[in-house]
């Protein structure tokens, strides 16, 4: 992926007519000279206003205010931000630097550096962390990110709190949306006072479109608008439109969009026949519940869903309770990419499960209100439950219990869940939440089947392997070529 991404950005700057090149970013402090180039991508001014809890650098009542759009991916959008590092030190208070975190949908990792720089900005040091980012050569994975929230000397715990919980993917999606307003489909896009500059381009370059945009404040400084206006006012006609980007570009973005990798992609998938058997057995998941008995009930579950966590508080117990001897119920974990922390809550699970701790741990966390859960949390139930804190914590992180997650979620959409929670009853499956009594009517039909065939003589311990006997196996699955 990162390689496709480079791509892009050669291509963007192949699109905008030899403004990228490759000369040296040198630290030029020739203010007045207006570099030939020094021209931007669009004559019209847009508006991109300013925004509570915007992350700036630079004067506090600006001349120019530049809202530059980027993410830490991108190399390009590294480069400009050392020139804009520059151009700072060169024009002091009359600069002010805005940014706006822009990321490409399916880069999972860099969404999440994103979200790091924000978690780190709640401490007052988005800053370095900013920097940091920018200088970490895509290393975004989560042990990474923690060794720079220590070296920053940030609340680590606070931290990967709110990296766990999503507390800042609001504000990520926030830019997001707005840069795809303004056709702004990946950086560095910047807006001088409101005019777009597409690409990375050198200091003289900047230095010139700077220089103009003094100039125009100037004059409008001296016509009586007063300092704390200027950036209002030069922006109050502007555009609410798209910008116009390169046609080179443009075809790059589509390309990189189109050629994601296979774990990346999403197809649209098959749904299940309600009315199929298929083989979905409890493999190495969690069950609770005997296990020679004849109806299984694997429960595919994203603990952040409020449509699961309704299920299991009003049916699980009661159901358990009704057939103590004739239902086991397992859990696969499939966390659902609208919900930003499904995924660590998954992954704690398993660790938990590691343990011998699933059951408690795992009713403590669907107990949980949405958002209220992080890592914090975790230790603190591991700690209740007398789990090895360090085990634990050493499991949160490990491939192999990320592979526990990623297999359940490939099982799932081999199968085509549709959604959570979603049910396989002695392979049938059952879509969406259920009230408690819909549930009964289905376990009663099924139980009807297996004693009928105990009477026929088959014992208790091959009732469900009798019931799956002819089910579709996983190869035949209805997305099995998919995953």
């Amino acid at each position: 992926m990162r390689r496709q991404t480079a791509a892009l950005w050669l291509a963007l700057c192949v699109g905008i007519s030899g403004a990228c090149n490759n000369r040296n970013d040198s630290h030029d402090h020739s203010h007045g000279h207006v570099d030939k180039q020094a021209t931007f991508d669009d004559e019209r001014r847009f508006a991109v206003g300013l925004q509570p809890g915007d992350h700036t650098l630079g004067g506090a009542q600006p001349l120019v205010t530049v809202v530059v759009f980027g993410g830490y991916a991108c190399p390009p959008c590294a480069r400009t931000w050392q020139v804009l590092e520059h151009v700072l030190e060169d024009y002091g208070d009359r600069v002010q630097v805005v940014f706006r975190s822009l990321t490409i949908p399916g880069m999972a990792s860099e969404e999440q550096a994103v979200e790091a720089a924000f978690a780190a900005g709640a401490q007052g040091k988005f800053w370095p962390m900013h920097r940091r980012l920018m200088t970490a050569g895509g290393k975004f994975d989560r042990k990474s990110l923690e060794a720079y929230a220590k070296e920053l000397g940030l609340d680590v715990a606070k931290f990967v709190d709110e990296l766990d919980t999503g507390v800042h993917t609001a504000a990520r999606m926030r830019d997001r949306r707005e840069g795809l307003e303004l056709g702004v489909k990946f950086g560095p896009v910047a807006f001088v006072n409101g005019r777009p500059v597409v690409g990375h381009r050198d200091e003289p370059v900047w230095h010139g479109l700077i220089d103009q945009e003094i100039a125009h404040a100037q004059k409008l400084l001296d016509a009586g608008t007063p300092r704390e206006e200027l950036y209002a006012n030069i922006i109050k006609d502007g555009v609410r439109e798209q910008i116009a980007l390169p046609p080179e570009a443009l075809a790059a973005y589509e390309q990189l969009t189109a050629k994601k990798p296979a774990d990346e992609q999403k197809p649209q998938l098959q749904p299940p026949d309600k009315n199929t058997r298929y083989r979905v057995l409890a493999g190495d998941a969690p069950t609770t519940g005997p296990a020679d008995a004849p109806l299984l009930l694997v429960a595919f579950i994203d603990m952040e869903c409020p449509y699961c966590k309704r299920v299991h508080k009003e049916s699980f117990a009661e159901l358990q309770k009704r057939y103590p001897n004739d239902l086991r119920i397992a859990v696969r974990h499939y966390p659902l990419v609208i919900h930003q922390a499904a995924e660590g809550l998954a992954r704690a699970a398993v660790a938990a499960h590691r343990q011998g701790k699933f059951w408690p741990f795992y009713e403590r966390l669907m107990a949980a209100k949405p958002g209220q859960v992080g890592r914090s949390t975790f230790v603190e139930i591991a700690d209740d439950l007398g789990m090895d804190r360090q085990r634990f914590l050493n499991d949160l992180d490990a491939e192999e219990v990320m592979e526990v997650v990623r297999e359940d979620v490939r099982l799932g959409r081999r199968l085509g869940v549709d959604g959570t929670p979603g049910f396989f009853l002695n392979g049938r499956y059952i879509s969406g939440y259920q009230p408690l009594e819909n549930m009964v009517a289905k376990i009663d039909e099924e139980l009807s089947h297996a004693r009928e065939r105990e009477q026929a003589g088959t014992p208790r311990a091959q009732l469900l392997e009798q019931s799956l006997a002819e089910a579709v196996p996983e190869s035949q699955f209805p997305n099995a070529s998919a995953y």
